[in-house]
């Protein structure tokens, strides 16, 4: 009972010595507050930043009441100051959501602190700016999150001793590229508030920002992020490029599971011999009882195609193709072709042979519906070269017209051509070579789908 009282009181006592600490240093910053307001902001959000982490480390005990007591205190020093109040308005609620009851245990948010350099528009005539940087990140899916960020800077305005004081309120999306738990490339998109203030002038502007990033995820739950900025003002059509680092801290992330605790068992304690018992005589063993061997399992294969029907994709396959590894038949793919060769009667385009060739070739191409031929129409080399030309043509014109006509194939799937006399295939000095050369050919080709047989 001793010391799980002493675990709580032990606890309590350095989330009061944490919080003693960060008050006590905010109360000497803001002693010098009346000095110098404007720097002193950016202390105050770094200090409040400071204490969230704090009490989010300790779990902030009893309910977060000691940190918004805290924050409180710090709104009341000083209740005229804009950007002070703004800081802390973030900061309290950032510590306020953190300080809940059993955050760091089922909570699932990222929290920053961090810096940025600006790069402003040329026609801003203002020069590049550093700033201070806090945000958070609230995952809604394995790769989709929303994120808030708050920005502080300050910066010179060109060819004047002046500066600007600004302050931006961020709120949008980002998309993890991978799943990687410890390497995450990231794009952003969201819109923004951005406020200036000079020479007691306020001015304000609406942005729409894009980023393209990533994140180094360590086993302790920090986090290491980079990111490049586009930032466009949709009232002033200016645009802005940043580059923002920051480290953060991944609450609610598992990282490993511990080790079991092996409970230890006391050895067993020897007990006095006790005297030997009378030796009994061995009773007789009793009779072994045969025990069946278990029936093989027979696997089914249905078609016989040498593949079980639990690994078979394809059932009923005929037995006579080969199948692969999934019962399926071995596709082939085979190349057929069919020839016409067709004569003529001297000058003439009357046919002399080849009507069964003509028939064929008719089949074939009302089979395979995606082939055309073209018809060639040739002669001997007796007469004019330009009148055997047009014989020529006359011929391959003929076998045309048989089959659109007589077989019904379309007109557009052959084409008539004739060569003349310029394409020989025997010389013209016999009448059998020129009755060989009175022709008309024509090739058709296809591939098609067929099983491997076995």
């Amino acid at each position: 009972m001793a010391s799980a009282s002493a675990k709580p009181l032990a606890h309590d006592y350095l989330a009061a010595l944490t919080i003693k600490y960060n008050a006590s240093l905010i109360m000497n910053l803001a002693s010098l507050l009346n000095k110098n307001l404007k720097k002193m902001s950016l202390y105050f959000a770094s200090i409040s930043s400071h204490l969230v982490l704090g009490c989010a480390r300790i779990h902030c005990l009893i309910n977060g009441q000691v940190t918004q007591s805290v924050f409180h205190t710090l709104a009341n020093l000083h209740k005229k100051d804009t950007v002070m109040k703004k800081s802390l308005a973030v900061s309290s609620l950032i510590a306020s959501l953190i300080a809940t009851p059993s955050f760091a245990d089922n909570a699932n948010v990222e929290a920053y602190l961090g810096a940025a350099h600006y790069f402003w528009d040329e026609d801003r005539n203002l020069d590049d700016a550093n700033s201070l940087e806090g945000g958070i990140e609230v995952p809604i899916s394995e790769r989709v999150s929303l994120e808030a960020w708050l920005s502080d800077f300050e910066a010179d305005i060109e060819n004047s001793s002046n500066e600007l004081d600004g302050r931006r309120y961020a709120l949008g999306g980002l998309y993890h590229l991978t799943d990687n738990d410890s390497y995450r490339p990231f794009v952003s998109l969201g819109g923004a508030h951005q406020e200036f203030e000079a020479n007691n002038t306020d001015a304000d502007e609406t942005l729409v920002y894009l980023g393209v990033g990533a994140k180094k995820i360590f086993d302790n739950n920090l986090i290491l992020r980079g990111e490049l900025l586009a930032m466009n003002s949709i009232d002033n059509e200016l645009t802005d490029l940043g580059a923002r680092i920051a480290i953060g801290y991944a609450f609610g992330r598992t990282t490993s599971a511990a080790a079991p605790v092996v409970e230890k068992k006391p050895a067993p304690v020897a007990s006095k011999a006790a005297p030997a018992p009378a030796e009994a005589k061995p009773e007789p063993a009793p009779a072994a009882v045969p025990v069946a061997a278990a029936e093989p399992v027979i696997q089914k294969d249905s078609d016989n195609d040498g593949v079980i029907d639990a690994n078979d994709k394809c059932s009923e396959t005929d037995a006579a193709f080969k199948v692969d590894a999934n019962g399926c038949p071995i596709k082939l793919i085979k190349a057929i072709e069919i020839a016409m060769s067709v004569t003529f009667k001297s000058n003439s385009a009357e046919i002399a042979d080849g009507q069964a060739d003509i028939k064929n070739v008719a089949d074939f191409l009302k089979k395979y519906t995606d082939t055309s031929i073209t018809v060639e129409g040739h002669t001997d080399d007796r007469g004019r070269a330009a009148y055997n030309k047009q014989l020529s043509q006359r011929r391959a014109d003929a076998i045309k017209e048989i089959l659109t006509t007589d077989y019904a194939i379309d007109a557009a799937r052959v084409t008539a051509t004739g060569f003349g006399e310029e394409q020989p295939i025997m010389s013209n000095d016999t009448a059998e070579g020129r009755a060989a050369n009175r022709r008309v050919v024509g090739e058709v080709s296809a591939n098609i789908e067929t099983h491997e047989a076995k």
